[in-house]
């Protein structure tokens, strides 16, 4: 069962924790957002852009991460540590770097924080960003800095599957272009929220990602998902942009085990028609060690988790 957090002036607030007590950052519900404010207002016109880029204003590092940012939509300020420490050094050189272009509205910023986790950054494209990657270097499908203003918390689940995609690009798994966020699967089809394409020894296997928000009635959401998968699979197969001889295997981004655990006691069966892997935030230390089967037992609510690794991972 879920613990409960309760508040004098609201409704109790059940939340899935991890094996020792904390909340994943990523599926917390209690999270305080808050968007960064201007000093004053920035100029985000291009052709002030573009003068700051041909000034240095604006870094050529600086538009790297702004491509990086536009690929994965959001990150988090952690995981562009990951990804350009070694290149800005010092982590706080970094920080103030992404500050001061917050500021003239190159990138937008959040605050993130709660009783369970302490303060992190989420950071995306602005304005000035997405018309100088538009315009100048003619990048398209730009994420909208005004839609992810609006619809910030839901973007914490792309957070999350992008803990995914960093590892396994740094651990050379996959390569860039075989990580799609939202791809469009086939005519009338909802996208998943990701798919992934693994080289393996075996050939081509495709992940389908999807994930289960405790915020976003996960359950509903799971059903509904799975009856659409099972109707594309009744009608042929889960249609795939990679190349594969090999059926699709769903992967449901969760939380943490007590998640997992509960969403899948609370279903009839999961289809066998298709591989089910959860892919747990609380092991994300190495996404290798992640994923997990569930089983359901013998008694009504029952499920027993499994570790499950890919041979060719555990290297």
């Amino acid at each position: 069962m879920r613990s409960t957090l309760t508040s004098p002036d609201v409704q109790p607030v059940r939340i899935w924790k991890a094996l020792d007590g904390s909340v994943p950052l990523f599926d917390d519900p209690t999270l305080s957002i808050r968007m960064l404010p201007w000093h004053n207002r920035p100029d985000t016109h291009l052709e002030v852009t573009v003068f700051r880029v041909e000034t240095g204003q604006i870094t050529q590092m600086d538009v790297e991460v702004a491509v990086t940012l536009a690929k994965m939509k959001v990150l988090t300020e952690r995981q562009l540590r990951l990804l350009y420490t070694e290149r800005y050094g010092k982590a706080h050189k970094l920080a103030s770097r992404l500050r001061f272009l917050q500021q003239i509205g190159w990138f937008e910023g959040w605050t993130i924080e709660s009783e369970y986790n302490k303060r992190e950054y989420v950071w995306s494209i602005g304005i000035g960003a997405k018309n100088y990657l538009g315009f100048v270097m003619g990048m398209r499908d730009l994420p909208n800095p005004i839609s992810i203003a609006q619809n910030i918390a839901h973007y914490l689940s792309v957070c999350a599957v992008n803990e995914l995609r960093i590892q396994m690009l740094q651990r050379q798994v996959i390569s860039e272009e075989n990580f799609v966020l939202y791809p469009h699967i086939a005519p009338n089809a909802e996208n998943p929220l990701a798919m992934v394409g693994m080289n393996t020894p075996v050939g081509m296997i495709v992940l389908y990602v999807e994930r289960l928000q405790q915020t976003k009635k996960p359950l509903r959401y799971m059903k509904m998902k799975l009856k659409r998968y099972k109707d594309l699979i009744d009608n042929g197969r889960l249609p795939s942009p990679f190349p594969t001889e090999h059926p699709p295997i769903m992967v449901w981004s969760c939380g943490t085990e007590e998640a997992a655990r509960d969403i899948v006691g609370s279903l009839n069966e999961l289809p066998s028609e298709m591989i089910h892997l959860f892919l747990i935030d609380e092991h994300m230390t190495d996404f290798r060690y992640a994923f997990r089967i569930a089983e359901k037992g013998g008694q009504v609510g029952d499920v027993l988790l499994q570790p499950f690794v890919f041979d060719f991972l555990d290297n």
